[in-house]
């Protein structure tokens, strides 16, 4: 389904806000901001509303847009979350995960390994965050789902701070990875629970 100039606008400023192609704390115009990702104002504007909803950007009245820039304790909530959900979700899909599931994640593992080779930190943060969100899926929680979607994009935001402002944190990730998907691969709840903590508490550390 092709996107309306709205959901393009959307998209367009918040991959620039992801990859931090926007500096925080700056002041921006909705003129410029229109013209560098060669739209119009009305699709901006409305882009912009969303973005502040979502905690993305603040509006200074009089003055412009401004890129929020994620707190520390805002990045360690997140994580906490985290902590708490996905080690229970993978404990309980670990029986019931098949051989088509492992396809998939070594799939998004390989990529990683490609990516962390050539410091390609966003390509390898959007491989990062598909495997993970293929393992929610696999869990039938809508609630449980539902919170770690709607964190989707503030979880992308502090994994791609994490590893591409931390030396080697790439190759650890992987190998992190490998680690629940052979626990996975071998149906141990309690071997792919203590994976997923020891992966997500390896990040918590270096925020």
């Amino acid at each position: 389904m092709k996107k309306t100039k709205n959901e393009s606008a959307y998209d367009s400023i918040k991959n620039l806000i992801l990859q931090e192609k926007l500096d925080s704390g700056k002041l921006f115009s909705t003129s410029s901001l229109a013209e560098r990702i060669d739209m119009g104002r009305a699709p901006v504007i409305d882009a912009i509303k969303r973005l502040e909803n979502e905690g993305f950007v603040m509006i200074v009245p009089q003055q412009g847009i401004m890129i929020r820039e994620m707190t520390v304790q805002e990045m360690r909530d997140i994580n906490e979350t985290r902590l708490v959900l996905e080690p229970y979700i993978i404990e309980h899909i670990a029986p019931g995960f098949t051989d088509s599931d492992a396809v998939e994640i070594e799939r998004c593992i390989d990529e990683m390994e490609k990516c962390a080779l050539d410091n390609k930190y966003y390509d390898f943060i959007v491989m990062d965050h598909k495997m993970h969100m293929y393992i929610y899926d696999l869990y039938h929680n809508a609630c449980m789902v539902e919170i770690l979607g709607k964190l989707r994009d503030r979880i992308f935001t502090v994994g791609f701070k994490i590893v591409a402002r931390r030396v080697g944190r790439l190759a650890t990730t992987v190998q992190e990875h490998k680690a629940i998907l052979e626990a996975l691969k071998k149906r141990d709840p309690e071997m792919a629970a203590e994976a997923m903590r020891t992966h997500l508490t390896n990040g918590w550390k270096l925020i």
